[in-house]
């Protein structure tokens, strides 16, 4: 084989390494896509009465700021012996028997102090006593929740305000939002003779369908690339293993059916997070299923919390000018007998709804089931870098004091100073013995040593550390670079904050990273395999062995592994799909 052969050899094979690398992740990348994704909505909703007004034929009921209102501050024990505060509110001089509301927090801790105050206090105005209590926080928090204890906590001041003067305890319903419309449905299961429920922006499906609906929205108004949202399904259909987000397997359609009485369901139509649409018809349709046809759905142009200024969740935001009249309305007419066909307003009403994205039917994973798998790698990869750099950086300094003990021992043989055999000191070099057999010949004063501890550290070749060195540096760029853009992402999809140009130039620089990774990675694997990894030291004999300290090889191994990890996570997060 010719020279130019010779030269063109290690290349073809990590030309060849890389293309198999790209066709083995492009394979795998596919095999952990799951089977469905979040697709538009195929059947809108047509509203055609856009005033929310609610009216029961032949019926007044008190408008709001028809009372003054008296606030109590107690506290209830709840479950586990936890003792909450709740704030109840009665409006003074109202008649015996009126209706009360119990009001169920939606996601956060929500102190009753902080959350409510403005409808509570409306609603009171209008002659509906109504309790807003703290959330119990011993069985809720950010990775867990437990939805049948939090019913059995709010049931507790439903209960409550069935013993409050002037209340009928045949009329206490329940005012929930969001994460707490589930919460209602499981309390419904519990005591059915819950006289109304206030849905406000109900999930009704399940929280995993949920999710992928609300990331899919959020992340196409950011203008994140297809990659990017294509992710959604592959984590959000996975076992969530040591996160322990066991609410995500919350049968939301369990409960359906329990939601027996008179609902108001309240949707805004500014709100991406919710499927406004899919939600209302899967509540008429299981209404429809068991008997149920008392049920008003209103649209307002709101955010999450029928709330305006703008599309966030923000503090201080006013709510919409009817929706507390409408809620007063309402709950004083059911609390009055209205029936399904007593209401003088549309069943459905309010602003025209869009909701462009619907909430998969199917959550079935891919090849990767368990986010453990993916959590344990991204901690093993960055363990593997920072042990390689650490490793580097000790066996850096432990080769410079060898090197520095031998150049010693070899300018004292120079000198005459020692004596020693060959043989006997495979870490001093042939020159340097002659020298100290010349001194011994010339009867100076010597003295026969074994110096088998400065045993000569065979380095790693320039080029192989080189690209030792740039496959664990494109790892590490790769792995922070993403951790960054995910940040990035994430922040501009829940601020509802359009960065597509952002977004999509930086996913392809990371692409670009990823592809520089896979091929300098190929080649200096082939530069490993094919020898081409030592060199001798300036003066070394040629016969000397060629060999690699033990440091190099773990740090080698370390940086090969780490680099697999990354392209397979590279694989998982679509980082190849173009």
């Amino acid at each position: 084989m010719s020279t130019s052969q010779n030269r063109l050899k290690p290349f073809a094979c990590a030309v060849g390494l890389a293309i198999v690398l790209f066709a083995v992740l492009s394979v795998l990348s596919a095999a952990m896509t799951p089977p469905w994704k979040v697709q538009p909505l195929a059947t809108h909703l047509s509203v055609t009465d856009r005033d929310t007004a609610i009216r029961a034929k032949n019926l007044n009921t008190p408008q709001e700021g028809t009372y003054q209102v008296k606030t109590t501050k107690l506290k209830l024990t709840v479950s586990g012996g936890e003792r909450v505060t709740a704030i109840v509110r009665e409006p003074i001089g109202a008649p015996q028997g009126r209706p009360a509301v119990e009001f169920v927090h939606g996601a956060g801790t929500g102190k009753a102090e902080e959350v409510y105050a403005d409808l509570a206090n409306a609603m009171a105005s209008a002659g509906i006593t109504t309790l807003v209590q703290d959330k119990a926080l011993d069985n809720y928090t950010p990775l867990h929740r437990d939805y049948t204890a939090m019913a059995h906590d709010y049931l507790t001041g439903v209960n409550h305000l069935r013993t409050v003067a002037g209340v009928d305890k045949n009329k206490v319903g329940v005012y929930a939002e969001s994460e707490g419309t589930w919460i209602t449905s499981v309390m419904a299961s519990i005591d059915p003779s819950l006289a109304f429920a206030v849905l406000t922006s109900p999930p009704v499906v399940s929280p995993r369908q949920q999710i992928a609906m609300a990331a899919t929205a959020y992340l196409h108004i950011a203008g994140a690339p297809s990659a990017v949202i294509g992710v959604v399904p592959k984590v959000t259909s996975m076992n969530f293993g040591m996160l322990d987000l066991n609410y995500a397997n919350f049968d939301a359609k369990k409960y359906l059916p329990y939601l027996t009485m008179p609902l108001l369901v309240n949707y805004g139509t500014k709100d991406p997070a919710m499927p406004v649409e899919q939600g209302a018809e899967k509540l008429l349709f299981n209404g429809e299923k068991i008997g149920n046809r008392n049920i008003l759905v209103r649209y307002y142009p709101t955010n999450h919390q029928m709330r305006t200024g703008s599309m966030l969740s923000k503090p201080g935001l006013p709510l919409e000018q009817h929706y507390t009249h409408n809620l007063e309305d309402w709950v004083n007419a059911v609390a009055a007998g209205t029936t399904a066909d007593d209401w003088a307003t549309p069943q459905i009403a309010g602003v025209q709804p869009f909701q462009e994205w619907a909430a998969p039917s199917s959550t079935k994973p891919g090849l990767i089931t368990s986010l453990n798998v993916i959590l344990i790698l991204g901690a093993l990869e960055l363990i593997l870098c920072a042990c390689s750099l650490v490793s580097w950086i000790i066996g850096g300094i432990v080769n410079a004091v060898r090197i520095r003990k031998i150049r010693q021992v070899e300018r004292q043989l120079v000198e005459g100073r020692w004596a020693t055999d060959v043989e006997d000191a495979p870490g001093v070099s042939t020159a340097a013995s002659n020298t100290s057999a010349d001194a011994k010949a010339a009867n100076k004063p010597c003295k026969k040593v074994h110096v088998p501890s400065l045993k000569r550290p065979r380095r790693v070749s320039g080029s192989t550390k080189a690209l030792v060195m740039t496959t664990m540096l494109l790892s590490v760029m790769l792995t922070v670079g993403f951790i960054a853009y995910f940040a990035f992402a994430m922040d501009s999809a829940l601020n509802l904050q359009d960065h597509v140009d952002q977004l999509h130039i930086w996913w392809g620089v990371l692409q670009v990273i990823t592809i520089l990774t896979i091929l300098v990675f190929s080649f200096m694997v082939m530069r490993i395999l094919l020898h081409k990894t030592t060199f001798h030291l300036p003066g070394e004999p040629a016969h000397h062995a060629k060999h690699i300290l033990s440091t190099h090889w773990f740090i080698i191994c370390s940086v090969i592994l780490c680099a697999l990890i990354m392209m397979f996570m590279a694989a998982f997060f679509g980082l190849l799909t173009f």
